[in-house]
This record gives C-alpha cells, structure tokens and sequence, in this order.
C-alpha cells in the first residue's frame, strides 16, 4: 500500500504557504494621500472679475479718447502747416505727441494685459483712419510741390510730417498682436504711383515750370515708394519691438488677471 502524501500545509490561519509571492504583510506600506483644496469662494471670484471689468472699461475709454483727440489735433495741424505754412510747430507737436503716447501705452496695456475683447477692433478702426490721413497729406504735398511755391524749410516740413504719420501708424501696428502692414503698403504705393505719373505730367506737357524743383517731387516719390516696398516685403524689421513689448507688457505680471 502507497504512503499517504504528506501534508505541510498549516492547519489555522493564517495559511501561509511557503514559496509564495503574495504573503500576508503585517506591516502594509501607507498610501499617499489625495488633499482636496477647498474651491475659491464665489464672492472673491466675483471681486477679482468686477476689478478686471471696471480696469478694462476704464483703459478703454482713456484709449479711444486719447487716441482720438491725438488724430484729430494732427490733423489739423497738418492742415494749417500746408494751408498757411505755419511756423509755431514745436509747441504743437509736443501736444499732440503726448496725446498720442498716453492712448498708445493705455492700449498696449488694454491689449497686452488685461485682454479687452473690444480695444483691438478700435485699433484697427484707428489705423485706416491714419492711413486715410497719410493719403490726403500725400495729395495736398502734391499740390504744393506742383505750385512750386515753396521753401526748403517747408520742404523738410512736408517730409516731416508724412514720417510722423508712418510713426502713428507703425505705432498702432504694433500695439496689435497679429497685424498686417502690406494692405496698408499697397494703398500708399498706388498712391505713390499717381505721384510719378503726375510727374512726368507735370515736367513734359506743362509750359513755364521751374525745373530745378523737380528733384523735390523726385525725393518725395522715392520716400513714399521705398515705405510701401518695405510694408509689402514684411521684411520683420519690426519684429525687435514687438518682442520688447511682449516682455513688458507680460500678462503673467498683471494682478488683475490669474
């Protein structure tokens, strides 16, 4: 008869078998712990939004309105210096400058930090505006150049004046983070354009013209000419100062934002 096999199993708990893998641990290792914060309070929620709010709607206003009295005191500065070739320009451009300098930095912060939804599009708005100011300065330049009747003085202040239109709208361009110069450098190139042909008008079928003055129409073309070039070419010259003003106006340093 066959020996029983034997049995070495234990007979009470705990059953533990040798050779296992899954013994039973007196000491089980802890677990770590999920905290659960407490959500923020709707009432410092609602604060935090109506400080964003009333921040955003005041930079707007003070925006649209510096902006706005800054074109159209240079507009009409413009006007009087080709109408009557006024002389008292410093006092003048310091104004209107400063104007212009307060709604720029009040926008970049409105744009940059605080994110108001309703500042880009009143940007834009005020860059055709200043655009469609550049095109009427170029076409009363024209006529002055063709009266013939002019100073150099008066020259450089012609030149003067179409750069500080370039500027404000370099300005706004730039306040915007993702906007184009080349539909604006198309229009003053067709502009340009109208400027030769007006030229050559001008100098070949018209009789009695001083012909040394040429070379003021000549110099303004190229001026104008060269601008539109470079907005069409979106070369990125300008890609230097809008990474400047990225890392001033860096939301991640703005309070009222999270």
């Amino acid at each position: 008869m066959a020996d029983k096999p034997k049995n070495n199993l234990p007979k009470v708990p705990p059953f533990i078998i040798p050779g296992a893998s899954n013994q039973y641990e007196e000491n089980p290792s802890p677990q770590a712990a999920h905290v659960v914060q407490a959500p923020r309070s709707a009432a410092k929620n609602d604060k935090q939004a109506a400080q964003q709010g009333m921040a955003s709607t005041l930079i707007l206003l003070i925006s649209v309105i510096s902006l706005g009295v800054a074109m159209l005191s240079g507009a009409w500065f413009a006007y009087s210096v080709l109408a009557f070739d006024s002389d008292s320009i410093l006092s003048k451009v310091v104004v209107v400058g400063l104007a212009y300098i307060v709604g720029w930095i009040f926008s970049v912060i409105g744009v940059r930090s605080l994110g108001n939804l309703i500042l880009p599009y009143a940007i834009q708005v005020y860059a055709w505006v200043v655009l469609g100011g550049i095109l009427i300065l170029q076409v009363f330049i024209m006529l002055r150049l063709y009266q013939q009747q002019y100073q150099f003085s008066n020259y450089i202040k012609y030149l003067s004046m179409f750069g500080a239109g370039l500027l404000a709208l370099v300005g706004l361009h730039l306040i915007l983070e993702k906007h184009s110069l080349v539909p604006f450098g198309g229009i003053i190139l067709l502009a340009s354009l109208g400027h030769l042909y007006f030229i050559v008008y001008h100098y070949v079928f018209v009789v009695n013209v001083a012909h040394q003055f040429v070379w003021g129409d000549i110099i303004f073309f190229f001026v104008t000419t060269m601008v539109s070039i470079l907005m069409l070419a979106h070369l990125g010259l300008l890609n230097g100062l809008r990474r400047s003003i990225d890392r001033m106006f860096n939301p991640k340093d703005n309070h009222f934002v999270s």
